[in-house]
């Protein structure tokens, strides 16, 4: 069965200004919208994958939502420093339901791809976002719409030192099960569900992780797929261990631009 199906990524800390260019929530509605406007089907990674396996048949049409980083924003509304409040990634959802009914989009659901460590993650707050504890896990789980995946134990983050930054580094099987394994436990443990997916930070990958940890470690990771940040749709010949996405802000800015990208 072949299938064509665009990931596209949000980052709810991005915001810039008031406009689909330059933040991320403006953008997020505006594209729900227009998506849902011209035909298309939002369906869950698990329905993706499904079709990747073999085992189930996505609409004609059909793409699914993913956001990085796992900030507060992509649950809760919040006064962001200079831009006013912003409406949650799953508020703008859950109005987006309420305008159009359930039965709409049945398959509407997004994964956040959250920071397993609280440590990491308060040191991130505390250097990168204002410090106000908007990186926090007590929203994990707590809504359907929003699923929660893995994103690593600690981003390797270049705030948490001077040999930190970029995933690509990942490249040693005791890295690998830290950033994956003990991450997804931690997850888990927070959220009472083990994330079935993985995205790697920044979208890298090294060869190690990509072609040798995922596909051979299955039993141990227990992910169904990984996914990455290059261009591009979701077809039968993608590898599942580094899945494409586009990144909204990089790869359009505009709805009028996200409809030229995904009907490619």
């Amino acid at each position: 069965m072949q299938f064509h199906v665009p990931i596209l990524t949000y980052h709810s800390q991005n915001i810039a200004g008031h406009a689909t260019a330059d933040n991320d929530h403006v953008a997020f509605a505006a594209d729900l919208e227009q998506l849902h406007g011209d035909g298309w089907r939002f369906i869950s990674l698990d329905t993706l994958l499904d079709c990747l396996d073999g085992s189930g048949v996505a609409p004609g049409k059909s793409l699914c939502l993913t956001f990085d980083d796992g900030c507060d924003f992509d649950a809760r509304d919040i006064d962001y420093p200079g831009f006013g409040v912003q409406r949650s990634f799953l508020g703008i959802m859950r109005d987006f339901v309420a305008r159009h009914g359930p039965s709409e989009q049945p398959g509407l659901q997004a994964t956040s791809f959250v920071i397993a460590s609280g440590e990491a993650r308060g040191i991130i707050d505390q250097k990168s976002l204002f410090g106000k504890g908007w990186i926090s896990d007590d929203w994990w789980g707590e809504d359907p719409l929003i699923g929660i995946g893995n994103h690593g134990w600690d981003h390797n983050h270049p705030d948490l030192g001077p040999e930190r930054g970029g995933f690509s580094g990942i490249s040693t099987m005791a890295q690998c099960e830290r950033q994956v394994e003990e991450a997804a436990t931690e997850i888990e443990q927070r959220c009472g569900t083990r994330p079935a997916f993985f995205a790697y930070p920044f979208g890298e990958s090294s060869e190690f992780i990509r072609e040798h940890y995922f596909p051979k470690f299955t039993h141990r990771h227990r992910c169904r797929a990984a996914l990455g940040t290059e261009p591009g749709h979701v077809t039968a010949e993608s590898n599942r261990w580094n899945l494409p996405r586009y990144v909204c802000g990089r790869d359009w800015k505009s709805p009028h631009e996200l409809l030229s990208l995904v009907g490619d």
